[in-house]
């Protein structure tokens, strides 16, 4: 407890009390306020008990209104919170606006009661938004769909409750018999999953183009069928985002390692079917460390002795763990990891860096921590490095618009040796294509395109450069791959 004397007061201009501000959109997050002056609308910045800040265009003039009475109202939505009259005290000018800031000469601004106003009103929005049904706009043979695989996996869940049930907890084999029928029960599942995909596939090819139908069918997907998967481990991290960006680390890690994850065996199913969904990431994985192999096999039959590799968005980076455990090296091959997550080049760097340390001189691995935006402008990026035998983004153009892609190929292109390779991967857009159960049930938004597309990102280099794409076995991802003249 503090004495009197310890209780100091205000110094300078701070000697003058002034009501607390609060930022408006700390205090009401959820439906934004909006000032009317003069029947005039702008942004609310702060308010406090006897005045508020509000924002305006800079090239708004505000001296004739300056010291006179100017009636406001205060909006959330359509509802009005509060009139009243206030006059302009002062106008800061900001970069790209103005601040104005007003007093109150009628009425008062009873905090706490705007906010449970807001609270008020925010709930019953947040109630009506809940209820809205458009399930009018999506097509009896989507809901047929999705009904199918509801009923699929509710099939496979009785089956596999019924079996945890009957065996006797202590069955020496009770864990080893769960898991044969659970794989038992995913050759079954997977090939009807696999039908049900291509049918809800042929339903959102003929949906492109109306915004509203697509719109209902996710949400009817994440409502009736979505809640039926997320017990997998797989589904319910691609789904919540907990690092909060799609396809984190760890998701790419559950399709590496395969493992039955769950608490049932139904949870565990279900795990097992997502790793099977993200088949491809293992399998494209597997083709650039099949690349690395083959470059470094080629700088030792020409003599060579060092082949430079950078990733971009590397992830956790297993095709370079794997192929410094799995391959004879040749050549002394240095490694160069770039990712936006800190957790994801820890994970990539401990998994690698025990087998650089067996090698020896023949393996480095650095980790490069970048923004996103840095990707987006690579060239600057890549100006860091010395130039590369070989740089792979085999995940990256899924989140980036044709031109953005384009001008990332051109900037890596550029931070090649002369005879270097660049690697670019992307989902491949087909009739079998993952859409469906990537964005409409985990909400998980790509950018999916076809052999003419990937090509199209390379039209800008130079008629030197060798062009040539590869579907991986799965049909799910492509894989551009440009080569550079040696000179």
């Amino acid at each position: 407890m503090k004495h009197y004397e310890e209780l100091t007061g205000g110094e300078g201009k701070r000697v003058f009390y002034r009501a607390e501000r609060f930022k408006a959109s700390n205090l009401m997050q959820e439906v934004s306020p909006q000032l009317s002056l003069e029947d005039r609308s702008f942004e609310l910045d702060d308010i406090s008990m006897s005045g508020l800040s509000f924002i305006s265009p800079t090239k708004a003039i505000w001296t004739a209104d300056m010291n006179r009475d100017l009636s406001l109202k205060l909006k959330l939505g359509s509802n009005e919170i509060f009139s009243g009259t206030g006059q302009i005290r002062r106008v800061e000018s900001k970069d790209e606006h103005q601040k104005i800031a007003l007093e109150l000469t009628d009425g008062y601004l009873d905090i706490p009661q705007l906010i449970s106003k807001h609270d008020e009103i925010s709930l019953q929005q947040r109630i009506q938004k809940g209820l809205v049904d458009n399930s009018s706009l999506v097509t009896a043979e989507y809901k047929e769909v999705i009904s199918d695989a509801v009923y699929l996996l509710k099939s496979v869940r009785d089956t596999l409750d019924e079996v945890e049930s009957n065996l006797t907890q202590q069955s020496a084999r009770r864990q080893e018999q769960i898991q044969e029928i659970i794989f038992e029960c995913e050759k079954i599942a997977l090939n009807r999953w696999w039908e049900i995909s291509e049918k809800a596939m042929r339903c959102v090819s003929e949906l492109k183009g109306d915004s509203n139908a697509i719109k209902a069918a996710k949400q009817y997907t994440e409502k009736v069928l979505t809640p039926e998967l997320v017990p997998g481990a797989s589904w319910k991290r691609s789904y919540e985002k907990p690092l909060g960006y799609p396809g984190d680390f760890e998701v790419m890690n559950y399709a590496y390692n395969l493992s039955l994850i769950g608490e049932s065996a139904y949870e565990k199913f279900c795990h097992l079917l997502g790793t099977s969904t993200g088949g491809f990431i293992a399998t494209r994985m597997t083709l650039v460390k099949q690349k690395i192999a083959e470059l470094t096999n080629k700088v030792a039959e020409t003599g060579g002795n060092s082949l430079k590799v950078a990733s971009l968005g590397c992830g956790p980076a297993q095709e370079v763990a794997n192929f410094l455990k799995g391959h004879k090296q040749p050549v002394s091959t240095q490694f160069t990891l770039i990712d936006q997550d800190q957790d994801a080049l820890s994970y990539a760097y401990r998994n690698s860096y025990p087998e650089v340390i067996r090698l020896g001189d023949k393996a480095s691995v650095n980790c490069l921590h970048a923004t996103f935006l840095e990707f987006l402008a690579a060239g600057a990026l890549f100006s860091k490095l010395e130039a590369q035998d070989l740089i792979y983004a085999v995940g990256l153009v899924d989140y980036l618009t044709d031109r953005r892609a384009e001008r990332l190929v051109q900037d890596l292109y550029q931070n090649l040796k002369p005879g270097g390779t660049l690697m670019i991967g992307s989902m491949y857009d087909s009739p079998n294509s993952l859409e469906w159960q990537v964005e409409f049930i985990t909400d998980w938004q790509l950018e999916y395109r076809n052999k003419e597309q990937m090509l199209a990102m390379a039209s800008s280099l130079p008629d030197t450069a060798t062009l040539n794409t590869t579907v991986d076995s799965t049909g799910h991802c492509i894989v551009l791959e440009v080569t550079k003249p040696t000179s």
